[in-house]
């Protein structure tokens, strides 16, 4: 009986160890593979971004001054009209008779250097519509536009001028008449990087100036 039991668990070891170096052969033999290298998408992959276009170089004139000296002048008809203070020397343009003038100095090329404009307006829009509006007008328009301020009476502004690829810098100021909240007066000035303190210093005199007469 003893003997009957050896043998069987020494046949039984036999068949294990045969199997077992029949499955080490089998994994010798198997090739071993590898994932084929495939690019991987990026998690945000990056955008080429262009250099800025460069803008032509602004006309050689002297920059406008912040200390200049005024005298008053008229726009409007004799029914309705208003006053407003313009640098002594500077010439004017006629935009729009009665409604709209352009105002430089006499000696100044008439494209790049600084102005100041004023204008009688009637869109029958208060002062922050008549901001929104020029907003709106000014990005369909110009290339890179920046808003450098904004209220309810004001835009300021720089932009790529279309036709010299200059870089100007203009700022609009509405006023309505006493006692109204509809916009009649419109002014601004523009000019180069270089006239910003002056162009600033003349819009705050013009714009404490103006007053409606009739």
């Amino acid at each position: 009986m003893r003997v009957r039991w050896i043998g069987l668990a020494l046949a039984l070891a036999l068949v294990g160890a045969a199997a077992g170096y029949a499955l080490g052969v089998l994994r010798q033999d198997e090739a071993t593979t590898f994932a084929a290298a495939a690019p991987v998408p990026a998690h945000d992959p990056s955008v080429p971004v262009l250099p800025d276009r460069p803008y032509a170089p602004d006309i050689d004139y002297p920059p406008l001054a912040t200390d200049l000296t005024y005298r008053t002048h008229g726009i409007g008809g004799p029914t309705y009209r208003w006053h407003y203070d313009v640098p002594t020397g500077w010439t004017p343009e006629e935009v729009s008779p009665l409604f709209e003038v352009r105002w430089r100095p006499a000696d100044e090329p008439t494209v790049g250097g600084y102005s100041l404009r004023v204008k009688l307006v009637n869109e029958h829009q208060t002062t922050e519509e008549m901001v929104s509006e020029k907003e709106a007008a000014v990005a369909a328009i110009y290339d890179d536009v920046h808003v450098l301020a904004r209220t309810d009476d004001m835009l300021s502004f720089r932009y790529r001028e279309p036709d010299t690829n200059r870089k100007r810098y203009d700022t609009f100021v509405w006023f309505p008449a006493p006692g109204s909240s509809t916009a009649e007066f419109e002014m601004s000035v523009v000019g180069r990087a270089v006239d910003r303190p002056g162009l600033d210093s003349l819009r705050d005199h013009v714009a404490a100036s103006i007053q409606r007469l009739v």
